[in-house]
């Protein structure tokens, strides 16, 4: 009982100290006189109350894990300190530092500057603290986790009652959240002006989740798994099946497609006096961010799996709260003396795609916000990176599609999902060569095409063609081979992702070439 009081009582004061940092944060951005503002000084401030933090938040994993009686061994007692600590200090000091950061007027650059690393150093150890102190109560913890919280029978976990709160929805709008400051301010950094994106936000969020909803639907017309199709349902008087959302079920691709089409236009239509183009080239590419915050949801409700694979292999890849909860299913069952366990054979895990994909749709929006971004900023053309988040995310589906428990498949023929997301990969592609297509015609007549680099865009190209080559000879050899009909890793299916990819390599050479033929005339008129 003393244990759980002092646990409350750290809570409450660990949640006190946070909302106070982040309350003097963001007084500091509303003063009136930026100019007199002592940045160093308050961010010395933020730094001690994330100490605090730091210390409660230690409080907190201690008495839990005294009031549940966990048998804690010294390097697991060494795990809950260290980790809590790095976990409670960093987390404070990393949304006061964001605060400051991004919303911070007349800054010292050089001071501005160490903010931001300090940011990214913050948010790195708020991971590895998170990580540190989950694996030392990992092995103590019930599974499968908690997924939501019901107002009549509290926690909740995969299989049971229906949260009334749901883990998964917290971890699609946090994700839509972060999502909408990160553009924020770059639409700062453009614009001069925070709140651009308020109604676009508003408007393409939710109607994202429609667009997911119906993706789910038609997909799922008429398959069924255990129960009724909703074809079937809908027939039977249950109209109002395909709107049941609280149900489960939205498919991601469709989703984003209808919210980047809604959010577009919608932008179009109350923001005319800012550049469309660069709106989506910092929009898009972001949604790779909510998308790897929301498959977190997946997690905690052990949904949207692979197949099963060995435990002991994954051993060193995967945290080891996340190994021991994939043991675990919402719905793929075994029959063990004629009971059904959803759990995998012993010594085995289902694939976590959820973390394979978080992994990549990080990697994506890196990628393609800096490598693309700024790296190769002198050959691109605005729309550009809003195209390569088609082909990066659609790249990232064919890859992962094969790899789902056929449970999760959609389409009577379980191939739904894996068509859309190659018609993304082509679609992104082409979108690319398109757009330098059309913008090479466009600005010749003004004569104001980029002067790039003859060599180098020849060099470019011309790597770009001959890896096509190699991936769509790769994908005919391939293709000859025995097709199972069924979605997964075989000749034929390993042969048609490898041709996809050549062709939309090759689609993305003909960039290259405009830049090419644009060089040879600019040579023949000064000859």
């Amino acid at each position: 009982m003393v244990a759980l009081v002092f646990m409350i009582v750290a809570i409450v004061g660990a949640l006190g100290v946070a909302a106070y940092s982040i309350y003097r944060s963001v007084k500091l951005v509303k003063s009136p006189t930026p100019r007199a503002n002592n940045y160093p000084l308050e961010f010395k401030k933020v730094l001690c109350l994330s100490g605090v933090a730091a210390i409660l938040t230690m409080l907190i994993f201690i008495m839990l894990s005294i009031c549940q009686g966990y048998a804690l061994k010294a390097s697991e007692w060494a795990g809950v300190v260290l980790g809590s600590l790095l976990f409670g200090f960093s987390f404070v000091a990393a949304i006061c530092t964001f605060i400051i950061h991004y919303y911070g007027k007349e800054i010292p650059v050089k001071f501005n500057k160490g903010l931001f690393w300090s940011l990214i150093g913050a948010l790195l150890v708020t991971g590895l603290g998170l990580l540190i102190v989950t694996n030392g109560i990992a092995d103590y913890v019930s599974y499968p986790l908690v997924n939501g919280i019901s107002f009549k029978e509290g926690f909740t976990t995969p299989g049971g009652v229906k949260p009334s709160i749901a883990w998964y929805a917290l971890c699609i709008l946090g994700g839509a959240i972060l999502v909408y400051f990160v553009c924020d301010h770059r639409f700062y950094v453009e614009y001069g002006k925070h709140g651009i994106l308020e109604s676009t936000f508003l408007i393409a969020f939710p109607a994202g989740i429609i667009g997911a909803r119906i993706g789910y639907v038609i997909g799922n017309w008429n398959r069924t798994t255990e129960g009724l199709s909703f074809a079937q349902r809908v027939a039977m008087g249950q109209w109002w099946s395909p709107l049941a959302i609280w149900e489960g079920g939205l498919t991601i691709i469709t989703g984003a497609l209808v919210g980047i089409i809604v959010g577009v236009l919608w932008f179009i239509w109350r923001n005319k006096k800012y550049s469309i183009w660069l709106a989506v080239d910092i929009i898009v590419p972001t949604i790779l961010i909510a998308q790897a915050v929301g498959r977190w949801g997946n997690f905690f409700n052990a949904e949207v799996h692979g197949f099963e694979v060995s435990k002991e292999a994954w051993r060193w890849f995967l945290p080891k709260m996340v190994l021991n909860n994939m043991e675990y299913s919402d719905t793929v069952y075994r029959i063990v003396d004629g009971v059904r366990v959803y759990t995998a054979n012993p010594g085995n895990i289902f694939l976590p795609l959820f973390y394979i994909e978080f992994l990549s749709n990080l990697a994506g929006y890196f990628f393609i916000r800096f490598a693309l971004g700024k790296g190769l900023k002198k050959y691109l053309q605005l729309g550009d990176l809003a195209f390569s988040y088609i082909a990066w995310y659609g790249l990232t589906r064919v890859i992962m599609e094969p790899l789902r428990h056929p449970h999760y498949n959609m389409g009577t023929d379980n191939f739904y999902s894996w068509i859309w997301a190659m018609v993304f990969v082509v679609a992104g592609c082409f979108a690319i060569f398109a757009n330098h297509l059309v913008r090479y015609f466009l600005t010749k007549k003004k004569e104001s095409f980029k002067n790039q680099s003859m060599l180098g865009s020849s060099i470019s190209s011309f790597t770009l063609l001959a890896v096509s080559i190699v991936f769509i000879v790769l994908g005919a050899i391939y293709m000859g081979g025995e097709r199972t009909n069924t979605m997964m890793f075989d000749s034929f299916n390993t042969g048609l992702l490898l041709l996809i990819i050549g062709l939309g390599v090759l689609s993305i050479f003909g960039c290259g070439i405009i830049y090419i033929i644009q060089g040879l005339s600019k040579k023949h008129e000064a000859i």
